[in-house]
């Protein structure tokens, strides 16, 4: 490869990064998210290879600023099952490697504005953006409103009465269609699109995104209106005056469709989803979301362990033992993060790892203001509302926990944080280590690829009756104990413990698996079905409360916790019943 072409080749590759995992139409248990997070963190890791790897960057630019906070923070994760009390190392170790490649992903973008320069970036970065957003709108638009046959390879199937694109996630479907925005607006502010082509992709953008009733994408219209008065700082009036008018008309197209689309559809007939007005004037219980208390809840659960948090993957098992009310559990049954960067970040990673990631954040964003002070562009303002989407939804949120969605604003803080000059030994070590973050990501991508598909095909016939020869039965029953051990160890557990029969056929692996598993999926079977091993290993006691927080957290599944019960009668009539009887006590149902 020609030492001019790498860069080329890398800024193609994070573009395809910004749109390819986005397009993946296929979403399905174990991992919903699996492939597009899978795809975006190999497209990351090629991109950083070809420039590491390149003539052209053999004195590489220096690990930004903010990349070294949070790689302090990557290594906090990897050192912290050492201080023990983790039910899965393995989880903090996968956290590891997700910030790993968030710090890549800065120096991918630092690299890329000293070759190429911020504004071909920014253009180039933004017209995936913007490809990727009106395709995910178009496939929004069709999804919502009857999918026909031709496009099922295409395009995920509707669940639920929210369009969602093949993001698969209403509120994560609203922060792309933001983002496709954001960079219409930069685009179109270059001259890169026409007046009718912007006005025609921001009308599809808006309509898709008030078919997925999302209540962020007014916070990200107010974004929009917000950083249009940063226009003032432009050095050419006429650039600024067109930046301010459109971001306004932009944000007012927005939240017009908000309201006129779900006026329309019902006028019409058309689909069968609830407005944005609907959802703020009353949310269906099934939808309710008590956040306040989810964040309470959160500093409850930092109080536990403020310095060092409880672990990464731990919030919901440590919000269930300290009484999760049952309005938190209306929606799904596990509350695996508080919906909040900060508030994850102090219950799981405590204040050492909550300051370290806001050190960089805050460094990033005093850097980003000098540069702007400096010299304002429409790059650079582009950045902040792209960046800005991700950092706000993060708040509300956890896209950030997404690989994706993480790797896009990786991308953007680097490309904007200020240069990083180094002596030439620190830039040659700076360079060594990253060519050992690309090794270590790619090998754990190779290993996760593998685990996931043996995960995938082996997690029913390995883990519960089936009609399956018996000897796929032993070769699956294998591969599932074999991933155990591995990254995803607490998936592995989650469905070999689901299928464990309810005896007492090696319970005491049964009791203390069930007691890891229900630290990170504290879900109604997870918790009755322990309740059971308990009841017959003698613990009744133990038995008996861990029901009835069962019973009282999560009161609409109490037909299945029934029948849970039931199942395991047979084990010893005598134990179970007990546990039985209680629990139609406790609801006044008949014994």
């Amino acid at each position: 490869m020609k030492p001019t072409s790498a860069p080329a080749v890398a800024l193609l590759l994070a573009g395809g990064m910004c749109l390819l995992p986005f397009l993946v139409p296929y979403h399905q248990p174990p991992v919903l998210s699996f492939f597009p997070e899978w795809l975006a963190a190999a497209l990351g890791v090629a991109a950083a290879l070809v420039l590491l790897a390149s003539r052209a960057f053999r004195a590489a630019v220096a690990l930004p600023a903010p990349a070294m906070w949070l790689a302090a923070f990557a290594l906090f994760l990897v050192l912290r099952p050492a201080a023990g009390g983790l039910a899965y190392p393995q989880v903090s170790l996968l956290a590891a490697l997700y910030v790993l490649y968030a710090v890549l992903m800065i120096q991918l973008g630092a690299q890329l504005s000293a070759a190429h320069g911020v504004e071909r970036v920014a253009t180039v970065l933004a017209a995936f953006l913007l490809v990727g957003a009106l395709a995910n709108a178009a496939a929004g638009v069709i999804q919502f409103y009857g999918r026909p046959a031709l496009f099922e390879d295409f395009i995920a199937e509707l669940h639920g009465r929210r369009a969602y694109g093949n993001i698969a996630q209403v509120n994560l479907y609203a922060n792309y269609l933001a983002l496709g925005a954001s960079s219409l607006l930069f685009l179109w502010l270059c001259d890169r699109l026409r007046t009718a082509a912007a006005a025609a992709a921001l009308c599809l953008i808006s309509v898709a995104s008030a078919l997925a009733a999302s209540r962020s994408m007014l916070l990200y219209a107010l974004w929009f209106a917000a950083l249009a008065l940063l226009a003032a700082r432009m050095p050419d009036p006429a650039e600024a005056k067109r930046l301010k008018r459109r971001a306004f008309a932009a944000a007012a197209v927005i939240v017009f469709a908000q309201l006129a689309v779900p006026w329309l559809n019902g006028v019409l007939q058309l689909g069968r989803g609830a407005g944005i007005v609907e959802r703020f004037a009353g949310p269906a219980p099934e939808e309710g979301e008590p956040r306040l208390a989810i964040y309470a809840l959160a500093l409850r659960v930092f109080a536990q362990a403020p310095l060092a948090g409880v672990g990464s993957g731990e919030f919901a098992g440590a919000a269930f033992a300290l009484g999760l009310d049952p309005s938190l559990t209306r929606v799904g049954q596990v509350w695996t993060s508080p919906h909040n960067l900060l508030m994850q970040l102090l219950a799981e990673a405590g204040i050492i790892g909550a300051g370290l990631v806001l050190a960089a954040l805050v460094l990033w964003g005093l850097q980003l203001a000098r540069r702007w002070r400096a010299q304002p562009s429409p790059a650079l303002w582009w950045i902040t509302a792209a960046a800005g989407v991700g950092l706000l939804h993060s708040l509300i949120e956890f896209p950030l926990w997404s690989a994706h969605f993480l790797g896009v604003t990786a991308l953007l803080l680097g490309a904007s944080a200020m240069p990083a000059t180094r002596a030439r030994a620190m830039a040659r070590a700076s360079r060594g280590a990253s060519f050992a973050a690309v090794a270590a990501l790619a090998l754990a991508l190779a290993v996760l690829l593998r685990d996931y598909v043996r995960l995938d095909t082996a997690r029913v016939t390995g883990t519960t009756p089936t009609l399956a020869p018996a000897a796929q039965v032993q070769r699956d029953a294998a591969t599932m104990h074999a991933l155990r051990g591995g990254l995803l160890g607490p998936q592995a557990e989650l469905w070999i413990l689901l299928g464990a029969p309810l005896d007492r056929t090696g319970l005491a692996e049964k009791l203390a698996m069930s007691e890891r598993v229900i630290r990170v999926w504290p879900a109604n079977a997870v918790v009755v079905r322990r309740a059971v091993f308990l009841a017959l290993a003698g613990r009744s006691q133990e038995a008996a409360a861990l029901l009835a927080s069962a019973l009282r957290t999560f009161p609409q599944a109490r037909g299945a916790s029934l029948a849970i019960l039931e199942q395991a009668l047979s084990a010893d009539a005598a134990v179970v019943r007990a546990l039985l009887e209680a629990a139609k006590g406790v609801h006044g149902l008949p014994p």
